[in-house]
């Protein structure tokens, strides 16, 4: 069985380590030899060179010493003993230093020749006052005193050399030392070149062969097959890698034709659905999309395009990153036309109406999202007709309306000599005039508000003022429904605050009414003004009945255009009556204002609860 790779990398990296490290040791060991030798012929010749030195100074001290007694210096024998003692002194350093047998000859020969000079200055000193005294010193005395300080030099020339053969084999064996490491080094590189070139034809090139495979793979082609020959790590990769490709292979042939009967269904279903559908991959580019879509944004735009290239509005753009992202978005509430975008058609401008679908698990587990595009240029086209009949019909109504009510009027002045039934119906029918002229003006204000003229008229408004006012309008219509009406009016309510009266007096009138149709027979309708928390200040009123309650789906939808909650419960009285816009007006002509209206439950979670904030426009509302 061949050798793993984990096995190949230990041995080549051991090889290389191995090499490395007995050519340090070597040159480690050689350099400490050479270091060793040359240090002790150093310290030797050193050693030698100070007692050669020592004893000739010695000599010559001794020899000065003989002159003295040569001239008749009485100190001369003192003088002489005392520098022959330090001949003696710095003699036995140097016998102590030529420890080899030549050297041991070399002392000897010293030794003698000091002892023939001592001899030859003893036999002079002995004879001293003689005439011709000088003259056997420099016969007798002085050679032998040259032939001592000769012996001397020819010891310190011995050790001199002996230091120059130390040098000379210090540099041969460094010369030496030099080449086998370079053969060392030479043949580690060559080793090195070796492994690696294997390793790359064992390694590398099988990698090679694997991304070919996988790339071949990835635009399709499951025949591809990798050659195997080793039995390492990689020839099993190898292996696995073509088992996998046959099974996919497989796989493809035995699923093809079901993959494609599921694409077709899908591109059938997308074909057959009404409204434009574009699907959009994690990365944000288009996957599909219906002939539909193609036609209302443009064919030639789906060929490999980002979302972003579309003609969308930056509110769609958000809401398909959220989807993409996987965060929930909202759904356009049915009916709601605003939200509509203007797309140029073939012959007129089409509009659309947006909704992003998170697709969870696209791809790689990442979420992709289907973009559904609903035309309703239709629906749009018949809101802006209806808003113009409402428009018109409110405009001609208006003035046979003001007629009717002041014939009322007038009749009512001389209504005393008619019988009590024709009093009663003179008074239903002119409040049913006065119903009629508040509906009536609420579709004006509509038609002002689509049209962007709403105006208010900003005065100085008291919230109790405000809810009496009110009141005093509506309390016989509860009367004659039997329900009760109630006030519940705080003791810091602020000063009076910046608003359009008239217009206040409306929005809580029509949620009154509101709170009126939906209350049965001996329920309960309480108003209650509070101070108003937050930096702005200002007051809260809110208006809670024990009515039938309104679903928490439907509490944010009531606000809507047209909007009538009888429609969707099946349990809702039929004969309750309303043009759905009351509430409409009430949140616009709030939000005019600055402040805010929301819907909640009821005390005790039973009827409903319509709660407005009016802010205080001098502690920071916003006029």
């Amino acid at each position: 069985m061949r050798a793993g790779l984990r096995t190949r990398f230990l041995l080549a990296g051991a090889m290389l380590v191995l090499t490395t490290v007995a050519s340090g040791l070597w040159s480690a060991i050689l350099f400490d030899r050479m270091s060793r030798e040359v240090g002790r012929a150093l310290a030797d010749t050193q050693d030698v060179t100070g007692a050669t030195a020592e004893l000739a100074l010695a000599l010559e001290r001794e020899d000065d010493a003989l002159l003295l007694g040569l001239a008749g210096d009485p100190e001369a024998p003192a003088v002489l003993a005392r520098e022959r003692e330090g001949v003696a002194m710095a003699l036995p350093r140097i016998e102590a230093l030529l420890s080899r047998p030549d050297e041991r000859e070399m002392a000897k020969a010293l030794r003698r020749a000091i002892e023939a000079y001592r001899i030859a200055g003893d036999g002079l000193m002995s004879s001293s006052g003689q005439q011709d005294a000088i003259a056997r010193y420099h016969r007798d005395v002085n050679p032998a005193l040259r032939s001592a300080v000769a012996e001397v030099g020819r010891v310190r020339e011995h050790h001199a050399e002996s230091t120059r053969h130390a040098a000379a084999w210090a540099r041969d064996e460094a010369t030496r030392a030099t080449g086998i490491v370079t053969l060392i080094s030479l043949a580690a590189f060559v080793l090195s070149v070796v492994v690696a070139l294997h390793l790359a034809r064992v390694i590398v090139w099988p990698l090679k062969e694997l991304t070919r495979g996988v790339e071949a793979m990835r635009q399709g082609d499951f025949e591809h097959r990798l050659r195997h020959t080793s039995g390492d790590e990689l020839g099993r990769l190898a292996e696995g890698f073509n088992r996998m490709a046959e099974n996919l292979a497989e796989f493809r042939r035995s699923n093809l034709g079901e993959v494609m009967r599921a694409r077709d269904t899908l591109e059938a279903t997308l074909e057959a659905l009404p409204d434009a559908v574009v699907v959009i991959d994690p990365e944000g580019f288009v996957s599909s999309a219906n002939e539909k879509a193609r036609l209302l944004l443009g064919a030639a735009r789906f060929h490999s395009v980002h979302f972003t290239a579309l003609p969308l509005t930056p509110q769609v753009r958000e809401s398909l990153q959220a989807t993409l992202r996987g965060e929930p978005t909202q759904t356009p509430a049915e009916g709601d036309l605003s939200r509509a975008i203007h797309i140029p058609g073939t012959n007129e401008e089409r509009q659309l109406l947006p909704r992003a679908v998170v697709v969870p698990g696209f791809s790689a587990g990442r979420p992709g999202a289907v973009l559904v595009l609903s035309d309703v240029t239709d629906w749009v086209r018949l809101n802006e007709t209806r808003v113009e009949l409402v428009a018109v019909a409110s405009h001609e109504l208006r003035t046979p309306l003001t007629t009717l009510r002041m014939t009322l009027l007038m009749l009512r002045e001389g209504a005393s000599g008619l019988l009590p039934r024709q009093q009663d119906l003179l008074a239903t029918a002119l409040l049913g005039v006065e119903q009629l002229s508040t509906t009536i003006d609420e579709f004006l204000d509509l038609t002002r508000l689509e049209a962007g003229q709403l105006r208010l008229t900003w005065d100085r408004v008291d919230a109790a003022s405000l809810v009496g006012q009110t009141l005093r309008t509506l309390r016989p219509r509860c009367e004659e429904a039997g329900v009760s009406l109630q006030v519940a009016l705080a003791q810091d309510l602020p000063g009076a605050f910046r608003g359009d009266s008239a217009r206040l007096q409306s929005v809580l009138s029509n949620i009154l009414t509101n709170a009126l149709k939906y209350t049965p027979r001996g329920g309960v309708i309480t108003v209650s003004a509070t101070r108003a928390q937050g930096p702005t200040g200002g007051v809260e009123l809110a208006v809670t009945d024990t009515g039938v309650g309104i679903p928490e789906e439907y509490r944010e939808r009531i606000f809507e255009k047209f909007f009538r909650v009888e429609h969707y419960l099946a349990s809702a009285d039929e004969g309750v009556k309303g043009s759905g816009i009351g509430l409409y007006l009430a949140r616009q002509i709030v939000e005019a204002h600055g402040g805010s209206i929301r819907c909640e439950p009821g005390a005790l979670g039973q009827g409903t609860t319509i709660a407005m904030v009016l802010p205080d426009h001098r502690n920071g509302g916003v006029e």
